[in-house]
């Protein structure tokens, strides 16, 4: 299993933040602002899927829950690591995504849940 690692938040600063730490962790990281970018990746055949998807529910072009339906509808079978402000855990709970996170969260904490969701590295 490869160690890349799609951050998919419209935020362009957590995704500068969350990059930084994972790749000091030895993660390659792919930081998409935009989630239908990040959709047309996991799409593409040619692109192999990421090892993890790191998801804030709330962004204006596509939400986190419609990108998540989507993206396993086209073969996703990453864990996916929910972020959110409000109700973190219960969007994971209702998605099925393996973990979540609240925001604001420690770097640490993202770099620890990534890890647990990899733990044959």
């Amino acid at each position: 299993m490869s160690n890349h690692i799609f951050v998919v938040d419209d935020d362009p600063a957590l995704g500068r933040v969350t990059s930084l730490a994972l790749k000091s962790e030895g993660y390659e990281v792919a930081a998409f602002t935009s989630p239908v970018e990040a959709l047309a990746e996991v799409v593409d055949q040619g692109v192999p899927n990421p090892s993890v998807v790191i998801l804030d529910l709330s962004m204006p072009e596509m939400d986190g829950r419609e990108f998540y339906r989507r993206a396993r509808e086209a073969g996703l079978t990453a864990p996916v690591l929910i972020l959110s402000a409000f109700g973190a855990r219960d969007a994971q709970k209702e998605l099925g995504a393996e973990a979540a996170l609240a925001k604001p969260f420690d770097t640490q904490q993202l770099v620890d849940a990534v890890n647990k969701l990899r733990p044959e590295r």
